[in-house]
């Protein structure tokens, strides 16, 4: 197999401020895969006794961006072994993949996929190689391939999972079975088959959430402005944060809210008044919502709410 392309390659280590504002996810994810055996065999088992039938998926929608890799990285750290991601559209992407489960055959490896709305080549691929147990006879151009399905812990994420209301899981997992976390659960994004599927426990509240933030924010910045003016900056970020967070909750999910865009700002504070800092974050959350028809009165909405 030719070597893996370095671009798809995540560093799976991350601050400690950002392990616990994950920790609620972690948990419920750990009790999952704890139910994953040493190894699986595609051709036995039944679907409907889940939780595992065939390989360990997880699906977290309204999980996008900066959240859904940095969650892949650390359940790869907390396992201990490589993180890849791999872009749906990537012109080599499939290969990439058949390389990445070759080398699930030597230990554990962690594959974030993020959906976007052509899913590309990757889902199909990946169904037909779990159907095939990981094996793929040689070529005269291509060596063969044996991987171990139990080895490979691949996390879907969905840039607009309102899109997928009818059938949100990707043809790469379903009737297949896995687990399914969503920070704003609708109906619709339970598998239309979902036999052996493993329901994670709800994220935390938003109250819990902003705890979460606050704590990574005034961690990830100890070492930026003066204390006062980083008290100020995190307390305001962590509003403007929780109010898009809320907005975008009672619709559709436009965006990703993460705490990236803080962090960039947040590490100016050296440069500018952190009421400058802050004005910067709104603006770009304002922007990051899509031109999409209606999306005037979000854009809107969100401006008069953020704090003055």
């Amino acid at each position: 197999m030719p070597d893996l392309p370095p671009h798809c390659r995540l560093e799976a280590s991350l601050p400690d401020a950002a392990g616990d504002y994950f920790a609620p996810e972690r948990e419920s994810l750990a009790q999952y895969l704890d139910l994953v055996p040493d190894s699986l065999d595609p051709s036995e088992g039944d679907a409907a006794v889940g939780p595992v039938f065939s390989l360990p998926w997880i699906y977290v929608a309204d999980l996008t961006g900066w959240r859904g890799s940095s969650l892949a990285r650390l359940l790869a750290a907390d396992a201990g072994c490589p993180c890849y991601q791999l872009s749906t559209s990537a012109r080599d992407s499939v290969p990439t993949l058949w390389a990445i489960l070759d080398e699930s055959a030597a230990g554990p490896v962690v594959l974030h996929v993020q959906l976007r709305g052509d899913t590309g080549p990757v889902p199909p691929t990946l169904r037909e190689a779990v159907n095939r147990g990981f094996e793929r006879p040689g070529t005269e151009d291509e060596e063969a391939i044996s991987g171990e399905p139990a080895n490979v812990l691949v996390v879907f994420t969905d840039t607009s999972p309102s899109k997928r209301l009818d059938a949100p899981l990707p043809d790469s997992t379903t009737p297949l079975t896995g687990a399914v976390l969503s920070y704003a659960p609708r109906r619709g994004m339970l598998p239309e088959l979902p036999d052996g599927t493993t329901y994670l426990d709800d994220p935390p509240a938003i109250h819990d959430r902003e705890d979460a933030l606050e704590t990574l924010l005034e961690q990830a910045l100890a070492d930026v402005g003066s204390p006062a003016d980083r008290a100020a900056f995190v307390s305001a970020a962590v509003e403007t944060l929780s109010i898009t967070h809320s907005l975008v909750g009672k619709r559709d999910l436009l965006f990703d809210v993460s705490p990236r865009a803080a962090l960039k700002y947040g590490r100016l504070l050296d440069e500018i008044e952190p009421s400058k800092a802050i004005r910067h974050l709104q603006t770009d959350v304002v922007q990051q919502v899509p031109q999409t028809p209606g999306s005037e009165d979000l854009r809107t909405t969100l401006r008069d709410l953020f704090p003055s």
